[in-house]
């Protein structure tokens, strides 16, 4: 008998996961709903508490 290794191509057919790991891309089209990412710590003052709650201000805490 042969047993020759079967290679899983773009045509294959089998009825299994082949692990093709593709990520989404983003077109026009995509109807996937994404907020833009917003930065919460912009409106801190480099002199106001930190939000973290150390009793430090920001710019020795969190905003270093």
């Amino acid at each position: 008998m042969n047993h020759e290794t079967h290679v899983h191509g773009p045509d294959c057919n089998h009825d299994h996961d082949h692990g093709h790991d593709h990520q989404h891309v983003h077109g026009p089209h995509c109807n996937h709903s994404h907020d833009p990412v917003r930065n919460p710590l912009k409106d801190i003052g480099r002199n106001d508490p930190c939000p973290c709650g150390s009793q430090k201000k920001f710019k020795k805490c969190h905003g270093a």
